[in-house]
This record gives structure tokens, C-alpha cells and sequence, in this order.
């Protein structure tokens, strides 16, 4: 993937509140501060389902992280609020990714403030990724996000959604 800006990208602004869909890829920068700019389709589907806020927290899946508008953020803590005190690895889990989320704001210019703590969890240098990954958004660094993609996945790696 040479050059920057815009690869490809979709955004579902059907008009339900309830269901932002996410497509597509695009480069941009970080800069020192942490500061990197929120692609224009994301930013005017969040706008047009009327999501006020968007939370980033790291994947537990992915050295990346990921950004989920309110709505999407509310049910997860529905579901995380419904956890045992005791049950060790909800806790573990709660700890590790829930814990570490910050809630963001979007500046005039479309732009978030990545935490430090979270720009350290997904190595976040110069050069970043946004892809769409259907209910929310993944920042990544562009080296990781690279390296990601051109691995081979076996058949077993992969999930048919169409079956």
C-alpha cells in the first residue's frame, strides 16, 4: 500500500440510530501529541446516527485499538456490568481492556487525542491506519496493520460468513 489517503471506504447512513456500519481503509498521521484525524465517511456516519461520543480502548484480539461509538459502547457495558465480582477471568478481562478505555471527543478539525497509555499498547508511531471493522473502527499502526494483512491465513483462519 504506497501513498496515503483514501483506499476504499463505505459507510452505512441508513438512517438507524441503532446500526453505524463501518467500511473501508484509510492512511493517516499521528503527531507528536497523539493527535490523528478521524476519516471524514467515519465522522459523518457517527454524525448522521446521531452518536454524540465514540470510546477507544485496545483490541483484545489485535495490537491495535479499537473505537466504538456510544451506542456501541453501551451494550458492552450492559454485558460487562452483568459479570461476576468473582468470576477471575471477566475480571482479568475488565482490567485489561475495559479499564484502559477512554472516552473521546472529536475537535473542530475531526481530529481525537490518543491517550499515551493507548498509543503504547498499539505502538502508534508516525504513520496509522483507520479500517471500518462493521460495528466500530480499529487504529492501528501502519507497520502492524501491514504486517497483519500480508500474512497467510490457512483455511482454518477463516470464517465464511456466507454459508
Amino acid at each position: 500500500m504506497a501513498g496515503s489517503g483514501k483506499q476504499w471506504h463505505e459507510a452505512d447512513q441508513s438512517g438507524n440510530p441503532d446500526h453505524v456500519v463501518f467500511y473501508g481503509t484509510f492512511n493517516h498521521a499521528i503527531d507528536a501529541k497523539g493527535r490523528t484525524s478521524l476519516p471524514a465517511k467515519f465522522r459523518e456516519a457517527l454524525v448522521a446516527a446521531g452518536e454524540p461520543k465514540v470510546f477507544l480502548a485496545p483490541s483484545p484480539v489485535w495490537k491495535a485499538l479499537v473505537l466504538r461509538p456510544l451506542s456501541e459502547w453501551k451494550r458492552l457495558e450492559e454485558r460487562v456490568m452483568q459479570a461476576s465480582p468473582f468470576d477471575k477471568k471477566a475480571q482479568r478481562t475488565i482490567q485489561r481492556f475495559i479499564s484502559t478505555a477512554h472516552d473521546l471527543d472529536l475537535d473542530d478539525h475531526g481530529r481525537v487525542l490518543v491517550p499515551p497509555n493507548l498509543r503504547a499498547f498499539a505502538g502508534l508511531t508516525k504513520d496509522v491506519i483507520w479500517s471500518g471493522n462493521g460495528r466500530d473502527i480499529l487504529l492501528w499502526d501502519r507497520a502492524t496493520y501491514d504486517a497483519e494483512m500480508s500474512a497467510d491465513m490457512g483455511p482454518d483462519d477463516v470464517k465464511d460468513f456466507f454459508a
